[in-house]
């Protein structure tokens, strides 16, 4: 756990854009999150205890999604190549199957913006 770093948000604090670089998987200790899609709107929101971010670190690339602090938030992030390592370390096989379960996240929140 000695990769992971705390960082804090205040409310209305925008973590990361639609369109960014993706670096870090974040988890949620404290607070709130909403996803943004590109044109500003919200059409989703994290509750604590829950992760974000992890899709796009997975893939590379950049993120599908903005998110802003719903409330203040406290989040410990790792940066992605430290994230696949970790995931490798237990089983290449976690790698595989964390990306058919992101597939499928990534499809629920196009759905969810589409409807929004």
């Amino acid at each position: 756990m000695n990769k992971f770093e705390q960082e804090q948000f205040s409310l209305g604090e925008t973590i990361f854009k639609a369109g960014d670089q993706a670096t870090h998987l974040y988890f949620l200790e404290k607070g709130e999150v909403e996803l943004i899609d590109a044109s500003s709107r919200v059409f989703g929101s994290i509750p604590e205890g829950q992760s974000f971010g992890e899709a796009a670190i997975l893939f590379g690339g950049i993120r599908g999604a903005g998110v802003r602090a719903k409330t203040d938030v406290v989040c410990k992030k790792i940066n992605n190549q430290d994230a696949e390592e970790l995931l490798k370390s237990y089983s290449p096989l976690l790698v595989v199957i964390m990306e058919g379960l992101l597939l499928q996240q990534n499809m629920n929140n196009a759905i969810k913006k589409h409807l929004a």
